[in-house]
């Protein structure tokens, strides 16, 4: 399946604390994407997306072996509570990650299905027929009030507490997972994103970049330079799966 990711520091912060998972050819585990963005104190950010990845894949493996095949979204699920678990074990062994947590985003294609878990406000989209559509809901403070009709979509864009998230991975004991099942058509690509890339473009104008007639690979570097012209306020992380194959 062809697939790219790319993460890029923005042009603001000191440091990287996005992570992602795409897989080689080599790899165990294969059409699993995975994106984190971290926060924390010093470099317990990059800390928590990196070791929440790990963890994720760890407990994938570890099924893999000792059950074989199980229903997906029950271990998409698993694999975030074990991840959760193993981060929040660590933010609390040592005054340097106190607090640290980070957002989660994960999608497994098989059998023509896309599967989604997630955690805070990183986001999976779905390309299709010229159009890019979330197939996640962020888990955030600005959210919260467009469900309760406070404020419109257009409104929580700008609105100066959107970062705020209501769910992270390794902040409490547990966390609750959210879980999309998409079917998949041809020409479809899926996109996973931090708020990097979704803070800083409109879905139209990712829309159009992921249309272009390109290699996939260019198509992520120009979400990323064009996020880093308007500002580059955050890191900026994706990962483009051609899920459908071509047109």
């Amino acid at each position: 399946m062809n697939a790219v990711g790319i993460s890029d520091i923005g042009k603001c912060r000191k440091n990287n604390e996005d992570a992602f998972y795409v897989p080689s050819p080599a790899d165990d585990i294969q059409n699993l994407y995975i994106i984190a963005d971290g926060m924390g104190g010093c470099n317990a950010g990059e800390v928590a997306s990196r070791y929440a990845i790990d963890s994720f894949l760890d407990y994938i493996r570890q099924e893999q072996i000792s059950h074989g095949e199980e229903d997906i979204p029950d271990l998409l699920a698993e694999a975030m509570a074990a991840s959760n678990k193993a981060v929040y074990e660590k933010s609390n062994s040592t005054r340097e990650f106190a607090e640290m947590g980070t957002t989660l985003v994960a999608a497994a294609v098989q059998d023509g299905k896309i599967y989604v878990a997630y955690v805070g406000d990183s986001r999976a989209y779905l390309f299709r027929k010229k159009e890019l559509n979330p197939l996640t809901t962020d888990h955030s403070y600005v959210m919260e009030l467009v469900r309760l009709g406070s404020i419109t979509k257009e409104e929580a864009a700008n609105h100066p507490k959107r970062n705020i998230i209501t769910r992270a991975v390794g902040i409490k004991e547990a966390v609750e997972t959210d879980a999309i099942v998409e079917k998949a058509m041809r020409g479809d690509i899926l996109l996973l994103c931090t708020d990097g890339l979704s803070g800083m473009l409109s879905d139209k104008e990712m829309a159009d970049i992921i249309g272009k007639r390109i290699a996939l690979e260019k198509k992520a570097q120009r979400l990323v330079e064009m996020a880093n012209e308007r500002g580059g306020y955050d890191n900026i992380s994706l990962i483009l799966v051609d899920v459908g194959g071509k047109n």
